[in-house]
């Protein structure tokens, strides 16, 4: 995929959603990451798909998902509305507040949640946000960063897909700076998200070698 390749947001949503399942996507750049991410929680949601979203940087919408599921009641035919709380039902929500309690959610709490629930779709918001404090030492961070690596991988083999959603932030320090590359050599795809006159613009990354040759 070329590193200058538009993708429109339709046909994003699409390649996440179809066969086969269990993907590892990651939307970084702006805030329209999580405005992105909520709409493709929402389209699973319409659809009936149980979701998990895992948040680590207070991003979660509630409003934004009533107000879908209340737009989406106003055009369906009357005897098949649904409420804005029975759509709310099948979506679970997980939050972390330090790089400890995010790798104790994705490796021990979520597989076994997803299994539970039933859930083939997972969102994460700011995985790595708590990662670059800097008093959480760096080869415990690092360590970490491998198990989630790991347990997202074991998602993706159990036919789980997972859309990451990262604000592009520049941490302090250069050591902090390589976990992303780390973490995006995990992904099957990249996108980069930016503003353009208020809307979204989507950008298919480089090839996953580029992100693995930079974490190296």
């Amino acid at each position: 995929m070329s590193g200058t390749a538009v993708v429109p947001y339709a046909m994003l949503l699409q390649q996440f959603q179809s066969a086969p399942p269990g993907k590892l996507f990651c939307l970084h750049g702006s805030s329209a990451v999580f405005r992105l991410s909520l709409a493709a929680a929402s389209h699973a949601l319409s659809a009936g798909v149980p979701m998990t979203l895992v948040d680590g940087t207070n991003r979660f919408d509630v409003y934004y998902i009533a107000e879908y599921a209340r737009r989406l009641a106003s055009h369906q035919q009357r005897g098949k509305l649904r409420t804005p709380e029975e759509f709310l039902e099948n979506i679970f929500i997980s939050r972390a507040f330090t790089c400890f309690q995010m790798e104790a959610v994705i490796t021990g709490r979520l597989p076994a949640f997803v299994r539970r629930k039933h859930s083939p779709v997972v969102i994460i918001f700011g995985l790595l946000d708590t990662f670059y404090d800097e008093q959480a030492p760096l080869y415990e961070v690092r360590a970490s960063l491998q198990r989630i690596i790991a347990a997202l991988r074991t998602l993706k083999e159990n036919n789980v897909s997972v859309l990451l959603a990262s604000l592009d932030i520049r941490p302090a320090t250069k050591e902090r700076n390589e976990l992303f590359p780390v973490l995006m050599s995990a992904m099957d795809r990249v996108y980069a998200v930016a503003e353009e006159e208020g809307r979204p613009r989507i950008v298919g990354e480089a090839p996953q070698m580029r992100y693995r040759r930079m974490a190296g």
